[in-house]
């Protein structure tokens, strides 16, 4: 087992994980599809949502950014669940219970999971928290942002997603 966290830490390190970023990047490259456990014990399978606009946010309970961000997630969730997108919370580097007790404490309903190995975050290149991706139908990511997202920014990188112009009157 150590060797394994051994292997995942140089993987991660190679790729720049750790790193300070903030804003968005275009990506136009295609989301790797990866399998992983909810909180709630129900599985998340992003090929699964293939036909489907995803954000999927990578988050830490001990990340301050993220403090501020989850409640503006969670408000947007209803909203976007309703419009037909798929939300994934990936919660990164963090105890089980820490996670759990960050997910009480905002009332966090939308779904979550933990990438317990680091097979998910290490795949995408997460560069520090939080970090959003952006994926439109078909598996294609539109854009990353790294940083806290505020409530405008993160309705218009949704908003691209399904080609929406935003206009919510």
């Amino acid at each position: 087992m150590l060797i394994g966290l051994v292997v995942v830490l140089a993987v991660a390190m190679q790729r720049g994980v750790g790193q300070a970023g903030d804003g968005r990047s275009d990506v136009g490259s295609p989301a790797t599809p990866f399998q992983i456990t909810r909180f709630d014990g129900e599985p998340f399978d992003l090929q699964a949502a293939a036909d489907r606009p995803v954000f999927i946010y990578f988050w830490a309970s001990w990340c301050y950014p993220c403090e501020e961000e989850a409640p503006v997630i969670e408000r947007l969730w209803p909203e976007y669940r309703d419009r037909g997108y798929v939300f994934l919370g990936v919660n990164i580097w963090d105890t089980r219970a820490d996670a759990e007790a960050f997910i009480e404490r905002h009332g966090l309903s939308f779904p979550l999971a933990a990438d317990a190995d680091g097979t998910v975050y290490v795949e995408y290149g997460v560069q520090g928290l939080p970090t959003a991706y952006f994926i439109e139908p078909g598996l294609q990511i539109r854009s990353r942002y790294d940083g806290r997202l505020d409530e405008g920014t993160l309705r218009d990188l949704l908003d691209e997603l399904a080609g929406d112009t935003g206009d919510r009157s």
